[in-house]
């Protein structure tokens, strides 16, 4: 039976390796939200990443721009130096009313992937204002901080894979680990 618990708390090991190895440093939290409708001009984006972006020149940035693909944004996204998972960008004070695209890029600390991705926003005072998907991303231990994403909102990591890949390789190793512990519990006790 000692035996079966060791088997069985490998098997979580191994689960939580897989999940934090193909983790990237992907959008939590995003204000103005996806899809959000704005009566009042934001005066930023600010993203908060689910991990720590690292300090590298050019690897971590936001780009607004409007419909028509012209970027509005004139200065470089900051990360936040308290806070290294929040990266924000400034928005011009004179905002046109119209649709912006915000095209995310970031360099995780943690295992040095890239990732990037888009939302978008309305401004129309004339529009009634809705908050949008502000929370984007699904914690894989499923904490309460972070709910699943829109299908507005796209993903892309230096993989090429995104969260349900991820999610698919962790549970296939978690079942082969349980499965092998079975197999082999099952063998010792016909003997």
């Amino acid at each position: 039976m000692l035996r079966g618990a060791w088997i069985l708390l490998a098997g979580i090991a191994a689960l939580s390796a897989v999940a934090l190895a193909f983790a990237h440093a992907e959008p939590a939290n995003i204000k103005p939200g996806d899809g959000a409708v704005l009566d009042v001009a934001p005066p930023q984006v600010q993203i908060e990443m689910t991990q720590d972006m690292a300090r590298q020149a050019g690897a971590n940035d936001i780009v607004v721009v409007d419909a028509n693909g012209k970027q509005i944004t004139t200065a470089p996204a900051v990360i936040d130096n308290v806070d290294r998972k929040k990266l924000t960008v400034a928005l011009p004070l004179t905002l046109a009313f119209g649709t912006y695209t915000v095209q995310w890029r970031t360099l995780s600390a943690d295992d040095g992937d890239p990732a990037t991705g888009t939302t978008s926003f309305t401004y129309d005072p004339r529009q009634t204002p809705t908050a949008g998907k502000e929370v984007l991303q699904v914690s894989l231990l499923g904490s309460p901080e972070a709910v699943a994403g829109s299908a507005t909102t796209s993903f892309r990591t230096g993989g090429g894979g995104g969260t349900s890949w991820i999610l698919l390789v962790a549970v296939g190793i978690g079942a082969l680990v349980v499965g092998a512990g079975g197999t082999y519990l099952f063998i010792q006790n016909k003997r």
